[in-house]
């Protein structure tokens, strides 16, 4: 069920040329993100994805637009708008699991449902009791249309609005709308370091594979709003309780939707022209596979 940490950190480099210094130069991952991470070019620095403002990791885990790191816990198998804004709209669904001990789920983000234009696309997490890099768990469609990639990196998918690629054989993808938006989804399961630390109580039955996510906006207005676009707001100031262990972002109510598709939570922004079908909501992959810890074969059943 689990999967095997890396032997070696992964190696990186800064990639802007604007800053000389630090361009070309090769840095390694650091320890709680040994196989992905991105060099600071300012600092020249590496930096884990899931420490970049944007990001929405783990339990979720968000950093907002104003760099306050926060979590929102939700509710499992419920969906909630992240993002809201005149021609942008991005929804998430939760998974998770309810901890007796507790007053809350543990959630994690499955998928997400992003509405620009006239176009919708779902980016999801296959659901899957056995972990192995080596199978691809990620789910893409596009205007209801199922996106296949070759499993290479540098695979790519176009439109005439939307660009999806592969940074890593399996489990990554970069999706890039220009002018827009810019989105990188890895699919990435609970360890068991992480389910013995945090009590999740995770089995066999399901390794709750989910979404790690880093969001880059270039067009967002000054009305922008949802879980993690309120954050990019000139004159928003952070509700979160500072200097704690555990930030929590509340609201669940005002950012609860009915669907992944839907635009009608109660902070809505957007104004996109989807029709009446906008609201339809459409059934997630859900796969279950097992396979070995050489990689060698997978089977899946619906």
């Amino acid at each position: 069920m689990y999967p095997t940490p890396p032997s070696q950190p992964k190696k990186v480099k800064c990639k802007n040329i604007n800053h000389p210094l630090c361009y070309a130069s090769e840095h390694v991952c650091p320890a709680p993100c040994p196989s992905q991470c991105d060099v600071d070019c300012v600092t020249c620095k590496p930096v884990c994805k899931c420490d970049m403002p944007g990001a929405v990791c783990q339990d979720p885990r968000f950093v907002g637009g104003d760099g306050i790191t926060f979590y929102f816990h939700g509710t499992m198998d419920k969906d909630f708008c992240l993002v809201t804004d005149n021609n942008l709209h991005i929804n998430g669904h939760f998974i998770g699991k309810r901890n007796k001990n507790m007053h809350r789920d543990f959630t994690w983000v499955q998928s997400i449902g992003v509405l620009f234009d006239k176009h919708k696309l779902l980016i999801s997490a296959e659901n899957t009791s056995s972990w192995d890099d080596v199978v691809d768990r990620l789910s893409v469609t596009f205007d209801g249309r199922s996106i296949v990639l070759p499993e290479t990196v540098g695979s790519n998918w176009q439109s005439s609005t939307t660009s999806i690629t592969r940074i890593r054989d399996t489990n990554d993808i970069v999706v890039e709308v220009e002018r827009l938006f810019k989105i990188t989804a890895k699919v990435v399961p609970i360890t068991k370091e992480e389910s013995r630390i945090h009590n999740y109580g995770i089995t066999d039955d399901d390794c709750f594979a989910h979404l790690d996510l880093k969001f880059k906006f270039f067009s967002l207005s000054t009305e922008v709003d949802g879980v993690l676009g309120q954050t990019y707001r000139n004159d928003y100031v952070s509700k979160v309780k500072m200097g704690v262990l555990m930030p929590l972002m509340g609201g669940d109510r005002k950012f609860k939707s009915p669907n992944l598709f839907a635009t009608n939570c109660p902070v809505t922004k957007f104004k996109g022209n989807h029709g009446e079908d906008s609201s339809l909501n459409l059934q997630l992959p859900s796969l279950r596979c097992q396979s070995g810890w050489n990689g060698l074969g997978v089977m899946c059943k619906r």
